[in-house]
């Protein structure tokens, strides 16, 4: 059921500027859109929590999944001048229903070894059918979880599905029995575990238990299926089951040796499964990978805590030179100082630089790839007042993080800076400037207010 339009329907005359009108047009084509309520007066709270009543009462007539109301600007042009992060837009607000819970027995607790050395628990139980579907486990996310729930194989749990979608163990309702959950040895490898302690977001003591062995079977085959991944190289055909029947036989050991799996087709079409066809299929998926990016490359290395979003930004901080990189990240550069990027991030990249394997694999993959010339982000149709100035921003904004207002200055035609100098033409201030602006106003630099800022590139 659509509950937007994307793309089209752009007719001034015939849709102006609103969300409801856009979604009731879609009633001409065929389509039934998700429940709504165009409000037509100012909001108070009586009001929304009628409207939220009226539109759950529906969705239960229409045997609709419900999870939440979702409250958004009708004016289209306004919502986009919100922005967005990097997960949702910033049009709206969400009102998130307490999800149900289901009593179940615990039976076993499963542990995995993920890519990145940790063992991951999961928690499996007596089948329960949430929303229509039968469920029977759900992660546990880590020992400090399983101790603070004190859950032990045997006990009567609590269970939901987290936004209709996620199964969650929510309580456990048999307390006071818990015994060590922790494998002693890794259920791939055999290696002795180890308990690793970090400190949380908010603070608290996380424990996780981890395999230090890097030959580990397990974490192979995951890092393989990371670096075909869509996110990564893009390689189709190549599942988990084929990759881990791969490196049984000894065709793949590092990465690069996908590249000459050629090599082995003789072997490989005599496999289950494997045909001329399939096989050319594979082979050209692979082919096509060898044309790639900065971005998708970096993703694919799995530098831990390094994936997309991570990586365009050092896409246009070493303006897509893997070389420029390598040297900050091989020498003392400070990472911290770019945007969301914190002492563990910086670390992370020093400390994977620093290993001998990952650095062979750094070069050695790079002469099997062709990489794209890397186009600037500027999206100008015409030049504008900042084309060609430097721009600082400061402070908290409400529509931009600090890479999407970067990101906007750079389409713009113009510099981002990140300090105020001589040369600085702009200053855009959000809450809390600080010094900054001081010294923007010492300097008798032109600043300007956010919505200032959204008025002249309109």
């Amino acid at each position: 059921m659509p509950f937007n339009v994307l793309e089209g329907l752009d007719s001034p005359f015939l849709f102006p500027d609103s969300r409801s009108m856009k979604i009731s047009s879609l009633f001409d084509y065929g389509f039934q859109p998700c429940p709504y309520i165009a409000a037509t007066k100012p909001l108070t709270l009586d009001l929304v929590n009628q409207y939220i009543e009226s539109l759950t009462d529906l969705a239960g007539k229409k045997h609709l999944p419900i999870d939440g109301i979702v409250m958004i600007f009708d004016s289209l042009d306004y919502s986009k001048k919100c922005g967005r992060t990097g997960h949702h837009y910033k049009d709206g607000l969400a009102f998130k229903f307490e999800d149900e819970t289901y009593e179940t027995t615990l039976r076993n607790i499963e542990w995995t070894p993920t890519r990145f050395e940790e063992i991951a628990p999961v928690g499996i139980f007596d089948p329960v059918e949430i929303d229509g579907c039968s469920v029977s486990r759900a992660t546990l996310h880590n020992l400090t979880f399983i101790k603070e729930l004190e859950l032990v194989p045997g006990c009567r749990i609590s269970v939901s599905k987290r936004n209709m979608i996620i199964p969650h163990i929510e309580e456990n309702l048999e307390r006071g029995h818990y015994v060590d959950a922790v494998p002693p040895v890794c259920p791939c490898c055999g290696s002795q575990t180890r308990i690793y302690q970090r400190k949380g977001n908010d603070g608290r003591l996380i424990e996780t238990v981890h395999c230090d062995n890097p030959n580990c079977d397990s974490q192979i085959r995951k890092r393989f299926t990371h670096f075909v991944g869509k996110k990564a190289m893009n390689i189709e055909g190549l599942s988990e089951t084929t990759l881990e029947k791969f490196l049984t036989l000894g065709y793949l050991q590092t990465f690069p040796d996908i590249y000459h799996l050629n090599e082995h087709q003789e072997e490989i079409l005599q496999l289950e499964g494997f045909g001329k066809k399939s096989f050319e299929r594979l082979w050209n998926s692979i082919t096509s990978s060898r044309n790639t990016t900065f971005v998708r490359f970096l993703v694919s290395m799995d530098i831990p805590m390094v994936g997309r979003t991570k990586s365009k930004i050092l896409d246009t901080v070493f303006h897509g030179s893997l070389q420029g990189f390598f040297d900050a990240a091989s020498g003392n550069y400070d990472f911290t100082q770019l945007d969301d990027f914190g002492d563990t991030l910086n670390q992370n990249i020093h400390d994977w630089f620093s290993d001998e394997n990952n650095l062979i694999l750094w070069h050695e993959l790079q002469k099997e790839l062709i990489f794209e010339e890397r186009k600037e982000m500027n999206t100008m149709m015409k030049e504008n007042v900042f084309t060609g100035c430097t721009i600082v921003a400061t402070g908290k904004l409400a529509h931009f993080t600090r890479d999407e207002i970067n990101s906007k200055i750079i389409e713009l035609g113009a510099k981002a800076g990140s300090s105020v100098t001589k040369k600085t033409d702009y200053l855009i201030c959000g809450e809390k400037a600080g010094s900054k602006l001081a010294k923007a106003q010492s300097l008798g630099i032109k600043i300007l207010s956010e919505d200032e800022f959204l008025e002249m590139i309109a």
